[in-house]
């Protein structure tokens, strides 16, 4: 029974690299990854489709989005990814452009190739930028003689020195925050530049639109914090409970007696969760952090304060 076992797993471990295998060479039609996974005999009626669901749910797991459009399977990350600056983007936009043009041959067949082994190593910051420039079609990756470039640079500049931080920003409420912190990345979110960023006591990180900094000093004191995962923990209960569908950095951690689940999250934008958490009402409650209790509690006192009279 054994010995079954392990042969079926190899079997399944050979099938996944083998698609691996065909995303890495482009794009993959829907019938050939079908009849991939039933061995060539899918006949309309058997569960390959089932089975295809769990090998991608396994690729997922592993941060390796693919996704099927137009009846081909494309891959969107890869298993690694590089780090991108601003003018890596801006040279491969020109290198995009130059193959754009170039004679229809293996020539040209050969350079797209290897512009799509660099998209698909993307990470999610420079995946983000490639997508809204596809979008819209107006991305300036030049930003020259422009405020916003000087701003990249210095919050680019900052994260390398790995010093702490002393921040003044404005708030989505437009209050003016005062923030101790130290300096983790320059990201691209909700069509906006942000200066990632670790509290000083370690327990949250920040996504700071560039726009809203007023100052930032910096102070002379190395920055010995990690950026870490910011993990919240709720419970969901009644109807939400049984119809939740858990995102992929999401788990459930406890299954409890009267049906309701204790889930944990990390890594989500902390301003979204809060939002769509607001959405569940009565059915939802945070357990941890304590900071984002807090958040939650002073968002439902601001609804209720709507409807006084």
């Amino acid at each position: 029974m054994t010995k079954k076992l392990t042969e079926k797993y190899n079997d399944s471990c050979v099938k996944l690299f083998e698609f691996l295998k065909m995303l890495y060479q482009g794009d993959v039609e829907f019938k050939r990854v079908i009849n991939h996974f039933s061995d060539g005999e899918y006949n309309g009626k058997s569960n390959t489709h089932v089975t295809l669901n769990k090998y991608l749910n396994a690729m997922r797991i592993f941060g390796i989005k693919v996704k099927k459009i137009k009846r081909k399977y494309k891959m969107y990350s890869s298993l690694y990814k590089l780090k991108f600056n601003l003018d890596d983007l801006k040279s491969i936009k020109y290198l995009k452009q130059i193959g754009d043009i170039l004679p229809e041959g293996k020539t040209k067949t050969d350079f797209e190739s290897f512009i799509r082994e660099l998209e698909i190593r993307f990470d999610e910051s420079a995946q983000n930028i490639f997508q809204l420039e596809n979008n819209t079609q107006k991305l300036n990756f030049e930003f020259s003689n422009s405020e916003i470039t000087d701003q990249l640079q210095y919050c680019i500049k900052l994260c390398q020195d790995k010093q702490k931080l002393e921040i003044v920003f404005t708030d989505e409420k437009g209050e003016d925050i005062n923030l101790l912190c130290s300096p983790l990345e320059q990201i691209y979110q909700k069509r906006k530049f942000c200066l990632k960023v670790l509290g000083n006591n370690g327990s949250r990180v920040y996504e700071i639109p560039i726009d809203s900094i007023k100052s930032i000093k910096q102070l002379p004191i190395a920055s010995s914090n990690q950026a870490i995962p910011t993990t919240v923990v709720y419970r969901i209960k009644n109807k939400l409970a049984k119809n939740y569908k858990l995102r992929d950095w999401e788990r459930v951690d406890k299954l409890e007696s009267d049906g309701s689940q204790i889930i944990v999250n990390k890594n989500e934008d902390l301003n979204l969760l809060v939002d769509r958490l607001m959405r569940y009402g009565t059915q939802c409650t945070i357990i941890s952090p304590k900071f984002l209790k807090e958040e939650m509690i002073e968002r439902i006192n601001n609804t209720l304060k709507n409807y006084e009279q």
